[in-house]
């Protein structure tokens, strides 16, 4: 059979109105917002595509009669968009001939169609996304290329609107399909992507025939999601205010498909024993919801920019990953050839161990930190304490500020009534201050630490032993000459706002490794980029504006849009001499954290205690590695513990072995246990500039998120955050940067 002749099936068609009202199709479904003439086009060339589409499913044909069948389809299209010159042969062809005339419908998107439902009849796999991307293009980008010609635009950016929407509907149907399309044979997941999380097709069969699901599957398919949403935002971005009125079927679609995605997301995941796909009442309530905004008109955000970020510690990963998420693309430098910045590591090179370049501790209240993590998969990396259980050493003894699992701020009152260190008197002096925080009493802005408590009398033995080591904990330097607004947030936001906010988290992994690769993946796929080991030369000032930088390799990265997340004494160099920016950097003084990473020949501490703090003693904390990772050195060594000392201006200058008989001598002191032990390898990481220093002016100068350049904007846990130098303040800084570019 020719071309020329219709195949059996296209001359039994019903008309086009019946196939779409027959269909239940979501975007059969977005028509009844459109007006009649315009209605009646997209119901024809829905009827075109639901013809072709089952014409490559169709069960009961052959490969060979599937191939006649969109061959014969294929010459419709040439004959409909003939302009005239040659009739088509079926009734369908002859109407979307008429709507090819009256909507200008260009034959490349039909044309593109017809090959993406071709694809389906050579190709069950997909080797890696720019593949997919491709038959996504055919299947969904081309769909919205020749609806845009029936909906009516004027803005040529309309249609790079079509593809992105398009490509955000097809990921999302993929992943609702997944079980479905494996009954077929299919997969439309890259196997290349699978492969990074240690997947095969062999797990989707397995998974679809009821084989347990495991974390690696449920973490690849929300990386899938997170993908769709840079798609569902980058186009909401491409509407022109000027043609969104004729755009309201595509966006009545858009909120059904999101709803889908937003169904797969409820149900963790798991697209293999949930049905995902949204009931008709949940569609009804979707397109009504969709009208109403419509009709309302809320304001559209800005066109997506690329935007270049300068840093990949905890604020540049959080720029950059909420701007990917916003639909932006991202170009981020970072020097290391891993990311995390100041809370980065690495592995050293005689124990294999992999060490932090610091020992950090999150709080239950660092709540933009752990939602990024969230993003990231990485809360699983994470040992998360069920309760406030901080345990101390000092000449008095062992004690533990240890709460009751209360709500707060009872969980607190609880913890310091069994706290060995202090009096009633000292327990009544910390609940007067926590009541007075509670009631939004706040510190003057020239205020010190020290000088505060002392004007609200706290007894001397409470601040040596609970403020103290809080403040140099939280602002890495001692009460004395620390900003007493910092510490009364710290306590506020730490202590008294929830009992989850005060449990300590450590991580369980490298820190490096919470950020990476992740990271590295979600800007891949999103079209994004990582560049490692790009240290930054000097930035490019042209025009009023900072057009990109320049890196030591002499390349050059230029963007509309970027965003420093680099450190104020890493930021100052880069800038003109003449810049008050610059100015504010070099008045913000280094804080620096040192860790001595020690291995014994024997275990020294407590089992089961990750942690513990010594007071009246120039070291601060130590930390056992073995309980915290749950593994021994790789090299056997021996056990491995790091000690941690906060505000470490007189160790700083002190050489290994002056420091580590210290940190013996006091270890020796708090723990007996330990006089035997002997130290078989030792590590020192200097930490010069680990954070600002936290001082009453140094809050007066910090630079919030806006410069002097209006495409110029600042992350990093020292801009104006009213935090201490942590990494929640980074990632807050990160997200609050984004907003900044999304606005300007």
């Amino acid at each position: 059979m020719s071309s020329a002749t219709p195949p059996p099936t296209a001359a039994a068609l019903p008309s086009s109105a019946q196939i779409t009202a027959s269909s239940g199709s979501n975007l059969a479904l977005a028509f009844g917002s459109l007006p009649a003439h315009r209605r009646r086009g997209m119901a024809i060339f829905y009827a075109f595509c639901r013809v072709v589409d089952d014409a490559s499913d169709e069960e009961t044909l052959t490969l060979e009669e599937k191939r006649v069948e969109l061959a014969f389809w294929r010459a419709e299209v040439a004959r409909a968009c003939s302009g005239g010159k040659d009739q088509p042969l079926s009734p369908l062809g002859r109407e979307l001939g008429e709507i090819v005339g009256e909507f200008k419908i260009p034959q490349e998107p039909l044309d593109e169609i017809l090959n993406g439902v071709e694809m389906d009849l050579v190709k069950s796999r997909y080797a890696t996304f720019a593949e997919l991307e491709q038959y996504c293009y055919r299947v969904a980008s081309a769909v919205g290329l020749a609806s845009i010609e029936i909906f009516g635009y004027k803005n040529p950016v309309t249609k790079e609107y079509a593809v992105a929407l398009g490509m955000a509907f097809q990921l999302t149907n993929i992943l609702r399909d997944v079980k479905k399309d494996s009954t077929i044979d299919r997969v439309y997941l890259p196997a290349d992507e699978m492969a990074e999380f240690g997947l095969s097709e062999a797990d989707i069969f397995r998974m679809a025939a009821g084989g347990e699901r495991n974390s690696q599957m449920r973490k690849f398919l929300k990386f899938q999601a997170f993908r769709a949403r840079h798609y569902y935002a980058k186009a909401l971005r491409l509407i022109d205010p000027h043609d969104r009125p004729n755009l309201i079927a595509a966006e009545v679609m858009r909120e059904v498909y999101e709803g889908i995605l937003d169904k797969i997301e409820k149900h963790d995941f798991d697209v293999f024993t949930h049905n995902v796909g949204l009931t008709k009442p949940e569609k009804v309530l979707a397109i009504l919801r969709a009208k109403r905004r419509e009709k309302k008109a809320s304001p559209l955000p800005p066109p997506p920019k690329h935007v270049l970020v300068l840093g990949g510690g905890f604020a540049g990963v959080a720029a950059a990953i909420d701007l990917i998420h916003r639909g932006h693309t991202v170009t981020l430098l970072e020097a290391k050839p891993t990311l995390g910045g100041r809370a980065s590591s690495f592995k050293e090179a005689k124990s294999g161990d992999v060490l932090d370049s610091g020992q950090h501790v999150l709080m239950g209240c660092y709540e933009t930190s752990l939602a990024l993590l969230d993003t990231l998969d990485a809360r699983g990396k994470l040992h998360i304490q069920d309760r406030l259980d901080v345990p101390f050493l000092s000449p008095r003894g062992a004690s533990a500020l240890t709460a009751l699992r209360l709500p707060a701020p009872f969980h607190l009152l609880s913890a310091l009534a069994g706290y060995k260190e202090l009096t009633w008197g000292d327990r009544l002096a910390a609940l007067q201050l926590g009541i007075q925080l509670r009631l939004g009493h706040q510190p003057g802005k020239d205020e010190t630490a020290d000088a505060w408590l002392q004007r609200l009398g706290q007894p001397p033995r409470l601040v040596n032993a609970l403020w103290e080591p809080l403040c140099l904990a939280a602002l890495n330097q001692s009460l004395a000459g620390s900003s007493a607004q910092l510490l009364a947030t710290v306590l506020t936001r730490a202590l008294l706002a929830s009992a989850d906010g005060s449990k300590l988290i450590v991580s369980r992994v490298g820190l490096g490794e919470l950020l990476s690769p992740a990271a590295e993946t979600l800007h891949r796929w999103c079209g994004s980029k990582v560049v490692h080991g790009a240290h930054v030369k000097r930035l490019l000032i042209e025009d009023g504006k900072i057009a990109g930088a320049e890196t030591l390799d002499g390349t050059v990265h230029r963007a509309g849009h970027v965003v420093s997340a680099l450190p104020w004494n890493a930021l100052r160099g880069l800038l003109p001499e003449e810049s008050p920016l610059r100015t504010a950097c070099a008045a913000i003084p280094d804080s620096p954290i040192v860790s001595l990473h020690l291995w014994f020949d024997q275990p020294i501490m407590t089992e089961g205690k990750l942690f513990v703090g010594f007071l009246d003693s120039p070291i601060h904390w130590l930390f056992d590695r073995q309980a915290i990772t749950g593994e021994k050195s790789p090299s056997g060594l021996g056990y491995a513990y790091v000690v941690v000392i906060s505000g470490a201006t007189a160790q700083r200058e002190m050489n290994a072995e002056e420091m580590e008989s210290q940190a013996m001598a006091e270890i020796t002191r708090f723990l007996p246990s330990a006089k035997g032990a002997r130290v078989v390898h030792r590590f020192i990481y200097k930490g010069k500039g680990a954070t600002f220093g936290a001082t009453p002016a140094v809050e007066k100068i910090r630079p919030g998120s806006e410069t002097a350049w209006a495409n110029f904007h600042l992350a990093g846990d020292w801009t104006d955050t009213g935090l201490p130098g942590t990494i929640e303040g980074a990632a807050w800084s990160g997200f609050r940067a984004a907003e900044a570019v999304d606005r300007a």
